[in-house]
């Protein structure tokens, strides 16, 4: 296996693609709620918010903006700084909830009072910090609104580096409510190696200068599967209990030991 490949597979794997929202498709059903775990990585939000401008209401009767401030804040400050699109905002979003960045990224740049009149009630939860406290907050929130029904569905949009896990953890934090959970990164991430360095593959819509420095996306995925491991190391049962037991293939452990060894070689 070449490294390229190693990388492909343990993104793949976390990404965990369910369903996809790319414009000019048809969502699979209307979703009782869908999801967005801001992040510095636009081509989620973008994402939804071109679908919800296309189908308003028949794809959700409710959008819920999730994100508080935490460690990875800075970076999403610093990403609406370097986009063309959204650097006029920069000084008004200084010091803001990630969900409360996104709803003025929504309401500047892609009519968000036109997704309203459709009928989508927005919703913003700016009190998580993490994969655990955003579903934990979103159901309170639903709660509180009388929005969560047993038997619902619900799409969960988040950065592919974490989609697998943060699904998990919605299904932890909702379990014995019923709701089903897709899963939602928007994009899978794959990468090439040219002239011994691993470069992105193309993200239709969407540049390299939107996505991870690429040290970074690979320390994030490689600290997904120790994650997401079923060990005493792991969020799972058998560690930190922050989510149900997940299978992690051979596959995917054996990519992950070689990435692991040739990153750590490097350093």
């Amino acid at each position: 296996m070449t490294l390229a490949e190693d990388v492909n597979i343990i993104s793949t794997f976390v990404s965990h693609e369910q369903v996809r929202l790319e414009s000019g498709t048809k969502a699979p059903q209307q979703y009782d709620a869908i999801v967005l775990c801001v992040s510095a990585i636009f081509h989620c939000a973008e994402t939804l918010f071109h679908a919800l401008k296309q189908r308003g209401s028949d794809l959700t009767s409710t959008v819920v903006l999730c994100g508080g401030i935490g460690h990875s804040t800075p970076h999403l400050y610093s990403a609406v700084a370097k986009n063309p699109r959204y650097a006029h905002l920069a000084q008004q979003i200084n010091g803001l909830p990630e969900a409360q960045v996104m709803e003025i990224i929504l309401d500047a740049c892609f009519s968000g009072d036109e997704v309203r009149e459709s009928g989508v009630k927005l919703l913003i939860e700016d009190r998580s910090t993490n994969c655990g406290a955003n579903a934990m907050e979103t159901k309170r929130l639903l709660q509180e609104n009388r929005l969560l029904a047993p038997g619902g569905r619900m799409l969960i949009i988040q950065d592919p580096t974490m989609s697998l896990r943060t699904k998990m953890s919605f299904e932890k934090a909702f379990g014995g409510d019923e709701v089903l959970f897709e899963a939602c990164p928007t994009f899978v991430p794959r990468v090439t190696e040219l002239e011994g360095k691993l470069r992105f593959g193309e993200v239709v819509g969407f540049t390299d200068d939107g996505l991870w420095d690429m040290d970074r996306f690979l320390g994030l995925i490689l600290g997904e599967i120790v994650r997401l491991k079923d060990d005493e190391s792991g969020y799972g049962p058998r560690g930190k209990g922050f989510i149900g037991h997940v299978d992690v293939p051979d596959g995917v452990l054996e990519a992950y030991a070689r990435l692991e060894r040739s990153v750590h070689a490097k350093r």
